[in-house]
């Protein structure tokens, strides 16, 4: 996968991925997250070419009382799932995750549940229906150090 490259992207180059993909079949079409301009939030992507094709937010937020930082908005462009473009970006997220907290967590959709638990989360608790897509999901932690 040489075509593809990892790197820092403005939270305005995730949109059109979080449009496309994780609001693509709900009832939102909101794509902006409150946290998105705040200091420390890392918004990282890949790219083929020019064309922005994977996008994932890093925010730092405690879980239950620790410090940890959360991962939202991780989207792959449609053609593209299934190549190993997510676990790569995941990979990367994590290790910069990792000099921050020793934990990260996240909202992940049910339909996604396995990428992650193979990639080490944990699933937490109960599921429940997110407000803005209607789709099931359930919280994941993965411990980073």
């Amino acid at each position: 996968m040489a075509e593809f490259t990892v790197g820092e992207l403005t939270a305005e180059e995730t949109y059109p991925l979080r449009l496309a993909v994780l609001r693509n079949d709900t009832p939102s079409a909101a794509v902006t997250f409150a946290e998105d301009d705040l200091p420390g939030t890392l918004h990282l992507g890949m790219r083929d070419g020019g064309t922005v094709v994977a996008v994932s937010t890093w925010v730092t937020r405690p879980y239950l009382g620790e410090v940890a930082v959360q991962l939202r908005g991780m989207a792959t462009a449609a053609h593209l799932q299934g190549r190993g473009l997510g676990a790569i970006l995941l990979d990367a997220g994590c290790m910069r995750a990792e000099a921050v907290a020793p934990l990260v967590w996240a909202r992940a959709r049910d339909t996604a549940l396995s990428f992650y638990v193979r990639h080490g989360f944990t699933i937490e608790r109960d599921g429940f229906i997110d407000e803005h897509t209607a789709k099931p999901h359930h919280l994941i932690t993965k411990r980073l150090r």
